[in-house]
């Protein structure tokens, strides 16, 4: 059977067994233990130097941002800190590309000082901030304040699209379905290591050319069942 369009999927949620869901969670939580990425966003404790560096992450790769994240966190340890050297923040950040970035991280930590440097700890508080969109903001609340969010970008998009068997588009990450498929596939415990898993497994092995022979969804991946018929 052809994998159903975009299209076809408006207006509800794919059918998933919940056993299905279950395998899907445990096999990614033990990938993700085995295959964890170190970087220092990772871990930590300053949520001002974690909301920065998911805003510094868009749409760039992960380790082109290290070095950039760990001169921030070293410089400006709070929104404070940071609002009296807007050129030193320009300069930083330039090396990350996006002309716009420097001065929308610039218009955030004005924003948070003027905010008492207090986080939103609600979505629709989070992306009300400069620069920090949807994506950013559900992995700023999953990742470091605890609270169960999925992480939806282009590439879970790919990841659920092959293992569910739809094809995408450029909006489908932006689809009510595709986010409450999203969310049901995200477990209520252990939700932060299962979005680190997925953030990895797609960046290592989910790729635009999928390196299926690391794979450990083969099993239950219906894009890799139509490849291999």
């Amino acid at each position: 059977m052809p994998a159903r369009t975009a299209k076809e999927y408006d207006d509800q949620v794919p059918s998933i067994e919940p056993l299905l869901i279950k395998r899907i969670q445990k096999d990614l939580l033990r990938w993700g233990r085995d295959n964890y990425s170190d970087f220092p966003w990772r871990h930590s404790i300053n949520h001002f130097h974690a909301l920065l560096a998911e805003v510094m992450l868009q749409r760039t790769r992960a380790e082109q941002v290290v070095p950039v994240f760990r001169a921030f966190a070293s410089r400006y340890s709070s929104p404070f800190e940071a609002s009296k050297e807007q050129e030193g923040i320009r300069n930083l950040v330039a090396t990350l590309g996006l002309n716009w970035r420097g001065e929308k991280i610039i218009e955030l930590v004005e924003t948070l000082k003027d905010l008492g440097g207090n986080i939103p700890t609600a979505l629709e508080g989070l992306t009300s901030l400069p620069g920090v969109g949807t994506y950013a903001a559900s992995s700023y609340l999953s990742l470091h304040a605890g609270i169960r969010m999925s992480i939806v970008d282009s590439n879970a998009v790919r990841l659920w699209g092959r293992i569910f068997g739809f094809k995408t588009d450029q909006e489908t990450r932006r689809k009510r379905w595709f986010m409450e498929l999203a969310q049901r596939v995200t477990p209520q415990n252990k939700f932060r290591d299962f979005n680190y898993a997925v953030l990895d497994f797609t960046r290592k092995v989910c790729r635009p050319k999928p390196l299926h022979a690391m794979c450990p969804l083969t099993g239950i991946c219906k894009h890799y069942r139509r490849l291999h018929k």
